[in-house]
């Protein structure tokens, strides 16, 4: 991929996955089939986006791995009993501003962080309610309001946070995401399928497949264009599907 100029001030302004210096987990990646790839991130909010399996979450757990932050969020990453989690960070190398915090989210985790997350205000009404009783949509959002803060500088590493979110309730997160964009010193990179999150102007799009990495704009994103289409002409879309 092309290097243009990274933006000095980003918490994580480069990341390289080599497969030759990892195990045979990280060889399987289709997005390495072509080789190592090296991205600079230049923007303050990045989306990963591709097909599912493609490696996104993958990918930013081997980041949060290098980056010293654990999943829930933490200032050094816990190895859990589940699984051999950071196998492909061995591959991963990422220039990360030192000693900087971060929060890192993944989708198929997210109960056991709820778990342990206590009481939280409500994104919506500012009410406080235990966070296990709150629905998932409304969990991501309430965590997600209460972590992210203005007075310090944070990497959030995401995976698929739009998951259990109405369509009003993904257009919430994106001005959350907006908000932490705009903040000047935290930065955010999302593994996401939602066209409305990453139809955010200031947004880095990362399209993952088998050919490697390569950025995109919104236009060229497959889920953006498929869903303007459907969304165009839900008649026609529907029966070219299922006839």
């Amino acid at each position: 991929m092309p290097r243009p100029p990274a933006t000095p001030r980003l918490l994580l302004s480069r990341f390289r996955v080599d497969p030759a210096r990892s195990g045979e987990r990280v060889a399987r990646l289709g997005f390495l089939g072509q080789g190592p790839v090296e991205v600079d991130l230049t923007s303050r909010l990045t989306f990963l986006v591709g097909e599912n399996g493609s490696g996104k979450t993958t990918l930013l757990e081997a980041i949060a791995a290098r980056c010293a932050i654990r999943p829930g969020g933490g200032r050094s990453y816990g190895e859990t009993e589940e699984r051999e989690a950071t196998a492909i960070s061995q591959g991963v190398d990422v220039a990360f501003a030192p000693r900087a915090r971060g929060l890192f989210l993944r989708a198929d985790r997210f109960h056991d962080t709820m778990a342990h997350a206590g009481r939280l205000p409500m994104a919506t009404t500012g009410e406080w309610r235990l966070a296990d009783e709150l629905s998932r949509g409304e969990g991501v959002l309430s965590l997600l309001a209460a972590r992210v803060d203005g007075s310090e500088a944070m990497l959030y590493l995401l995976d698929e946070p739009e998951t259990g979110l109405s369509p009003q309730r993904q257009m919430a997160l994106l001005v959350l995401l907006d908000e932490l964009q705009k903040d000047g010193r935290s930065q955010a990179v999302v593994a996401t399928h939602s066209p409305i999150l990453m139809s955010h102007p200031a947004a880095d799009l990362l399209w993952i497949d088998n050919f490697g990495i390569e950025r995109r704009t919104l236009r060229e994103i497959p889920h953006w264009r498929d869903m303007r289409r459907f969304m165009g002409d839900p008649e026609s879309s529907i029966k070219r599907l299922l006839d």
